[in-house]
């Protein structure tokens, strides 16, 4: 059944598909964001009924007797023959002990990812943290700048970044010589090698995982426990823009536009060149018929994305697929895979649009490019058994 996508609305987690991770978009600030003492205005508990869960992460870096069994017993040996810091790097990065799958459908805590052998870039980040501490080593968290994927939950625009781990302490005083770290990245070291990257806090990690959260409830229709981790996220670094934002779209799907447009214009306060909240603020006055207001946003958003919306191409495409003109869908497509490769609903619509263009071959290129790059196990098995079937009916 063709599936149809409306405009949608920017959203910022930490998953990046190769997971997760984070997208906060680097920029100078200004003014400076609310304390969290003075957080109280942009909030209203009483909009949202209470969460259907837990909104807590105290337990974020909890170790669990499982994970204290696998440094004590199945490490234990690496860990002699290594040392501390080069055994929990190889066991991280080697994938030979641990076997970690990436998986973007939630984030975890250290615990949970430990358990499931899965998470997000983001949850496996935590999940290193923990295990360094336990063992007594120094970590640091780090953000990489200038990377940014974006991906579609439903009506979000999803926008992700990366996140990586550094094991030791950098020697400042060895002239670029890092031996004293090592940084465990859960992406390709092609993919990451020579990108900047900065530090950032703990609590910065923990409000993060609140926004994931966040996120991740909105892309399942559960408003309210979107706006309790949103409100904790903000609780935990009332700087991190991709909060605000979260929150005001909370706010615009439950109805209150004007506690919207004030947590927009929190995040172009924090990066005034911020597309996420400018494309949305821009989406909310133009509602309103606020035009006036609207223009010069959206001019400037225009100036700031010369090669049009993201996903742009990937709509007219589906809306050609739903009218039944398959050239012009393909066309679209691959309009669309030329902005990102890696995107697997265009690779899964364009399987569909060759198809029924009768080019099963491509089908089945583009069929396994979307199970390569699917940010879910589910969705990489769905794809992959999809494939199979395909390939099996070529074949007779």
């Amino acid at each position: 059944m063709l599936r149809r996508i409306s405009p949608g609305v920017f959203v910022t987690v930490c998953i990046v598909a190769s997971v997760a991770s984070v997208a906060l978009t680097a920029g100078c600030a200004s003014t400076t964001p609310p304390a969290a003492a003075s957080l109280e205005p942009f909030f209203h508990d009483a909009a949202f009924e209470p969460p259907s869960e837990p909104v807590d992460a105290s337990d974020l870096f909890a170790v669990s007797p499982e994970m204290i069994r696998f440094l004590r017993v199945e490490l234990a040996p690496m860990l002699r023959n290594e040392g501390r810091q080069r055994g929990l790097y190889e066991a991280l990065q080697s994938g030979g002990h641990l076997r970690l799958d990436y998986d973007a459908e939630q984030t975890r805590n250290a615990a949970q990812a430990f358990h499931d052998r899965s998470g997000n870039c983001l949850s496996l980040l935590i999940l290193s943290a923990a295990l360094g501490r336990e063992l007594g080593l120094q970590i640091m968290f780090q953000q990489v700048l200038d990377e940014e994927n974006w991906g579609l939950a439903g009506d979000l625009v999803v926008v992700s970044g990366h996140v990586n781990l550094v094991l030791g302490q950098r020697n400042s005083m060895a002239w670029g010589d890092d031996s004293q770290s090592l940084t465990v990245d859960f992406l390709p070291s092609s993919m990451v090698r020579g990108r900047r990257a900065r530090p950032i806090s703990e609590a910065t990690v923990r409000a993060m995982f609140q926004n994931n959260r966040a996120v991740e409830a909105l892309s399942r229709g559960r408003i309210a426990d979107a706006y309790w981790w949103a409100r904790a996220s903000l609780l935990s670094a009332p700087a991190m823009a991709s909060s605000w934002n979260t929150l005001g779209v909370v706010y615009q799907r439950r109805g209150l536009p004007e506690m919207a447009e004030a947590a927009y214009r929190q995040v172009l306060q924090i990066e005034p060149d911020n597309l996420r909240g400018m494309a949305n603020l821009v989406s909310l006055l133009t509602e309103q018929g606020r035009s006036d207001q609207a223009l010069p946003l959206g001019l400037r958003l225009a100036a700031l994305t010369p090669h049009g919306a993201p996903f742009h191409q990937f709509r007219l495409g589906l809306a050609a697929a739903q009218a039944g003109d398959w050239t012009a869908a393909r066309d679209h497509l691959l309009l669309e895979l030329q902005r990102d490769p890696t995107f697997p609903d265009a690779q899964v619509w364009l399987a569909q649009t060759y198809l029924n263009l009768g080019q099963p071959e491509q089908a089945q290129a583009h069929l396994a490019l979307a199970a390569k790059h699917s940010a879910s196990s589910a969705g990489r098995a769905l794809y992959s058994a999809k494939l199979e079937r395909l390939q099996a009916l070529s074949v007779h």
